[in-house]
């Protein structure tokens, strides 16, 4: 399908070769949940996808290369104004592959080993996905563990943390049109080090604060919001939440906000070069009123951008919850890619299937969330011809397709009723569970079509 044709820009110094990786990227995403073995149709064609694997002419550093190309095309065609950057951190955990070499810790007990991946994607304000911008890959050494007790010893550089400034960097090098890339960072990006580099390039942030900084004159962050007059109220819809029990409600939350001078932490003042203090912008989007035994929403921000307004703080606001989309894509990767069932004797080839399986869980999203920005659009642009009209003549059951495509909005539907999705009116929007698990029957009708011209004509 379209997002997955752009991969024919990968740098492989063999069409023979990009070819083929093409033909594996299709095959794997016709059922990311499966093996390799089964998604391929065989074990000719799994030997020929780890054959790929295995060339030393596809490397995991082109994988990412060609996704930070794809999402900056995806961003130029967009001419969208303002680009959100959500980044973040999660773990894959192989503790069951006991002969791969090269893994390393994970989590908090000893015996758990696997990799670290840190992400950041494209995400328009409007909550459509253009791409991933940057993916780092790596394997915390043995050594590391029980270093946290020194981290305010050591140079940012020598820190798992400084993948959050070298991410930011790399996210924005290349032709990114006129878009301002905002980068959404949770609390684990409240790093004065951090703020200060965006400071120094000229790049923007908008962070969750966790640490209440010291400011100029002599207040905390929480002390200089506590005392700025309320702005304004408004209702925001909290969603359900199944991890924690919690149940969807309407929560009305109090915004201030104000401009401060945060201090340089003690630990970083023999730190040369980095600003005694910065001004940043603070917002805070407190609840009011909340049900008795609900923790109330509380979210404090610190940005550089300009917060001058109560609509300016309420965009804002908006914007940081984008944030998720980071979350929803490394949901994809491990539930519906399956990422923590592969397979492979060695790290080098465990993170190019990490970044093979990255494009189809892209491709999930692109098509998720086009449905609900671009509804009205034509499906031809996730869509061939051929594509919309066996879709549409499957799940209609009619023997001839429409003359003018569906809608994306429609089409989107149709393969998430593949996938077991309702279709009410009532039923709002398919998400991202439901679509690959359409997305994985319809590419099953795709396959068959060529062997069943002789019963159809």
């Amino acid at each position: 399908m379209e997002y997955l044709l752009r991969f024919v820009r990968i740098r492989i110094p063999h069409m023979t070769l990009i070819k083929r990786f093409l033909r594996m990227l299709n095959q794997l995403a016709s059922n990311p949940e499966a093996s390799i073995n089964k998604a391929c149709g065989g074990a000719s064609q799994a030997k020929a996808a780890y054959r790929i694997i295995a060339n030393d002419k596809l490397t995991e550093e082109a994988i990412i290369d060609a996704h930070h190309e794809v999402t900056l095309e995806r961003i130029r065609e967009s001419r969208e104004p303002v680009v959100l950057v959500p980044q973040d951190t999660t773990e894959i955990n192989y503790s069951n592959l006991a002969h791969t070499s090269g893994l390393g810790n994970i989590g908090t007990e000893q015996n758990l080993r696997g990799l670290l991946m840190h992400s950041a994607m494209a995400v328009t304000p409007q909550g459509q996905v253009l791409g991933l911008l940057h993916q780092e890959i790596w394997a915390r050494p043995p050594q590391e563990r029980g270093k946290k007790s020194t981290r305010k010893e050591r140079d940012i550089e020598d820190k798992e943390s400084f993948r959050w400034l070298s991410t930011m960097a790399r996210a924005e090098n290349g032709d990114h049109g006129q878009a301002l890339m905002v980068h959404l960072c949770d609390r684990e990006g409240d790093i004065y080090e951090f703020f200060a580099k965006a400071h120094e390039e000229s790049r923007t942030f908008l962070c969750r604060r966790t640490h209440d900084r010291k400011t100029i004159p002599g207040d905390t962050i929480e002390q200089y919001l506590r005392k700025q007059s309320s702005a304004g109220t408004y209702d925001v819809q909290i969603p359900r939440d199944s991890h924690t029990g919690r149940e969807p409600r309407v929560a009305q939350v109090e915004v201030r906000y104000g401009q401060v001078q945060i201090l340089r932490p003690g630990h970083l003042s023999g730190c040369k070069g980095l600003a005694e203090s910065l001004t940043v912008q603070v917002i805070s989007a407190r609840e009011i009123n909340a049900p008795e035994g609900v923790e109330a929403v509380n979210w404090q921000l610190i940005t550089n951008l300009t917060v001058d307004s109560y609509e300016k703080a309420k965009e804002y606001i908006q914007w940081y919850s984008r944030r998720w989309f980071i979350e929803t894509f490394h949901y994809t990767l491990k539930s519906g890619c399956a990422i923590e069932k592969l397979q492979s004797d060695t790290v080098d080839r465990l993170c190019k299937l990490i970044g093979i399986y990255s494009i189809i869980a892209m491709r999930i999203m692109v098509m998720t969330y086009l449905a609900r920005t671009q509804p009205e659009d034509s499906c031809e642009a996730i869509l061939s011809p051929t594509e919309w009209k066996v879709l549409y003549c499957i799940v209609k059951r009619v023997p001839k397709p429409p003359a003018r495509p569906p809608t994306i909005h429609s089409a989107v539907i149709m393969i998430a009723q593949l996938g077991g999705f309702a279709g009410y009116k009532s039923s709002g929007f398919p998400g991202v569970k439901v679509l690959w698990w359409g997305l994985t029957k319809f590419s099953g009708i795709l396959d068959s079509l060529p062997f069943l011209t002789d019963f159809v004509g």
